[in-house]
């Protein structure tokens, strides 16, 4: 009796000091905490926890050095073992185990949202705050079997990146100092690949810009309720329209809409062009779709292998081809419409007005995009990979901004390029003020005229050819996974890539095309059929070669900078070559099946949309890579559906900014340059613009993908 007495005194005692001897956070506590004993440790219940990953958590506790952290994690550790609802989730949206490494499964996300959903306390129950992390683990002993890349590839580890819900009081390096001990491998962590839930707190700028679009979306309900009045008081069609009506009825949806759905009215075969321009634009869409997809998660690396190195998808791979064709647009529209526009006048036509007109026909809608880049885009959706791919973008927006404005930030800072597109808006408005001074002088000494073009033909040969060649570059944008996934990164893209002198080849392949098709339908120049037929034959050879033939690229990367230069400079002027013919054929007759198709009133609408999509595509692309959860699985029918949901959101977005600000902005530049048009109609009495000459209010006059 007394010596179990005793027995239960001392029992009592030992666990007073032992409770009183371990600090909270510290690996004794959280031993006390769960009754850990280890002579009966596989007697006991862990709840979800193995006595293996209780050891091994434990272990890895007992590194870290942060007081705080650890506290938390001996919380959440305690959580666990007790079955508590917060920790359970915590412990069951990170990974525990990748699978799929070999096959290609190098994204191992874990589960994001049931983490976040406890990334604010929403119980008394919950002590621990949570935060999910996406780490970088060097995993020993696996190696993805095939991999899209040209890089050298490690032979017995893979970088997998992994998803872990973890206290949000632990750093990155607390958190890579309890992964390398609990995993044993190497890990690291970015900053900007944590991330935790932050009330919504709007700056400024956001409300700045929120205003402005709602007194944008308040002066549309107004215009068009004044158009609601003049049609139901037949006002519309009784009075003769003033300077007055233009401007309210500038931002009437009805007006806008009215115009976007008219057909070209066209004389000059130019109609057709929007078959071209639409066309062209699905293809890049499609070719930016694919490459966001290729450039994030995927489950199955080995058939983006395969299908990169295929020639039936070169088309998608060289879909670079394809912004070509809207400078080389770019420069026949300009060329064919000013010559006549000065043939007109007389001359009489300043190139000044010009520029101010394309740079207050663009600007807004652009400044529009980039600022929701500045301000709002961060915050309309969530991902592992949120932070990185849109605050990275936002940060280079607020950074840069002011250089896409002035249209020279594709030389400038291209190391915080805003939008990855933005390139081509500086390279065309670089193209459109030496091509007015160029038309304007082919236009009065034609000789000198094409002696310049020949010049500036031979220089697009040889230039690319020389910088390809001597700093041993891609023979054009390869898109390897791995390269793509950030394009403002890719040094190939911000050295070479959207560089104006590697793009003149085919803006200036144009301005000779108009130049052409000038002449000939001023002529009347028919070509004999034998030709055509020849021509269509030669066309087809040379821009199928020049677009299928990247796919040997690919087969072999370990090509010579002999060959990369000659495919540099080689396929742009084959590809000029073949679209210049196309045109020709096309607008001076020569192609009467095909005219009829390209001009179809189908693609009228469309072709006008392509300068916001051009716009609006990068938010579309940002955002479905920053809120993608899960690796996706490829194959042709994903490739499909993937491209066709990035096209349709694409395109309702440039719906949206054309009728609220493209179609405005345009009608509101009419009546800004009313006065000037008036005074040279007075001067020469038979001129026409060329704006007026289309009354279709074609919204996107500026050929641009």
């Amino acid at each position: 009796m007394h010596r179990n007495i005793l027995f239960l005194i001392t029992v009592l005692v030992t666990s007073q000091t032992t409770t009183f001897a371990s600090e909270p956070g510290s690996l004794d506590y959280a031993r006390n905490v769960i009754g850990f004993n280890k002579s009966v440790e596989s007697e006991r219940s862990f709840g979800v926890l193995s006595s293996y990953e209780l050891d091994k958590f434990q272990k890895s506790l007992s590194r870290v050095e942060n007081s705080k952290c650890k506290h938390d994690l001996s919380e959440l550790l305690h959580g666990i073992i007790k079955g508590v609802p917060w920790a359970i989730a915590m412990w069951d949206a990170s990974v525990k185990v990748p699978v799929g490494v070999e096959y290609g499964t190098i994204y191992q996300f874990g589960q994001f949202d049931e983490c976040m959903e406890y990334s604010r306390i929403k119980s008394q129950q919950q002590t621990v705050k949570a935060q999910y992390c996406l780490a970088n683990v060097e995993v020993e002993g696996m190696v993805v079997r095939r991999m899209a890349t040209r890089k050298e590839r490690k032979t017995n580890s893979t970088t997998v990146f992994w998803g872990v819900c973890m206290p949000a009081s632990c750093s990155t390096e607390d958190i890579e100092v309890f992964m390398r001990a609990n995993l044993g491998y190497n890990v690291t962590i970015e900053e900007k690949m944590c991330q935790t839930h932050k009330e919504f707190q709007p700056t400024r700028g956001m409300l700045l810009y929120g205003a402005v679009i709602g007194g944008v979306i308040a002066l549309v309900l107004l215009s068009t309720t004044y158009h609601v009045f003049q049609i139901t008081t037949r006002r519309d069609k009784e009075e003769k329209e003033t300077t007055l009506d233009i401007a309210l009825k500038s931002f009437s949806l009805i007006e806008n809409i009215l115009k976007m759905l008219q057909s070209s009215k066209d004389k000059i075969g130019l109609d057709a062009i929007n078959g071209v321009k639409a066309l062209a634009m699905f293809l890049i869409l499609a070719g930016h779709a694919l490459c966001f997809v290729f450039g994030g998660p995927v489950a199955n690396s080995e058939f983006m292998d395969h299908s990169l190195k295929t020639f039936e998808n070169a088309f998608l791979t060289n879909s670079l081809l394809f912004v070509d064709i809207f400078l080389f647009l770019s420069g026949f529209l300009f060329c064919r419409i000013y010559l006549m526009e000065l043939e007109k006048r007389k001359g009489n036509l300043n190139v000044l007005f010009l520029y101010l007109g394309r740079y207050i026909r663009l600007t807004p809608a652009y400044l529009t995009v980039i600022m929701f880049y500045v301000t709002w885009f961060p915050y309309v959706g969530s991902g592992p990979l949120w932070r990185q791919r849109v605050e990275t973008e936002q940060e280079r927006c607020a950074e840069s901004w002011w250089l896409n404005i002035l249209y020279i930030n594709n030389y400038f800072n291209t190391d915080y390029l805003c939008m990855f597109q933005s390139w081509y808006l500086a390279v065309d408005t670089q193209f459109f003020i030496i091509g007015g001074l160029l038309i304007k002088i082919l236009s009065k000494h034609r000789k000198v005229g094409l002696s310049i073009l020949i010049i500036i033909g031979i220089y697009t040969a040889i230039v690319p050819f020389a910088i390809t060649y001597f700093n041993n570059l891609d023979p054009t944008l390869m898109v390897y996974p791995d390269e793509v996934t950030d394009l403002a990164s890719n040094e190939y893209y911000t050295s070479s890539y959207i560089k104006t002198h590697m793009r003149t080849t085919v803006y200036f392949f144009g301005l000779a095309t108009g130049f052409i098709v000038h002449l000939m339908q001023e002529k009347k120049v028919r070509i004999p059929s034998k030709f055509v037929v020849l021509g269509w034959i030669l066309a087809f050879i040379v821009g199928i070669t020049s677009m299928y033939s990247i796919a040997l690229f690919y087969q072999d990367p370990t090509y010579s900078a002999l060959e990369s230069s000659l495919y540099s400079a080689g396929h742009k002027i084959g590809w000029s070559v073949a679209i210049a013919w196309m045109v020709i054929a096309v607008t001076t007759g020569h192609a009467p099946v095909l005219h009829r198709i390209l001009s179809s009133r189908l693609f009228a609408p469309l072709s006008r949309l392509t300068y916001c999509g051009y716009l609006t595509n990068g938010i579309v692309e940002l955002y479905h890579a920053g809120s993608i959860r899960n690796p996706q699985y490829m194959s042709n029918i994903t490739m499909l559906d993937s491209s066709a949901s990035h096209i349709n959101d694409t395109v309702l977005l440039a719906l949206f900014m054309c009728l609220l600000f493209e179609s405005p902005i345009h009608a509101l530049e009419r009546i800004i340059f009313r006065v000037e048009k008036q005074r040279l109609k007075k001067e020469v009495p038979n001129s026409v613009s060329s704006r007026d000459s289309d009354s279709s209010g074609n919204t996107s006059e500026e050929n641009i993908p």
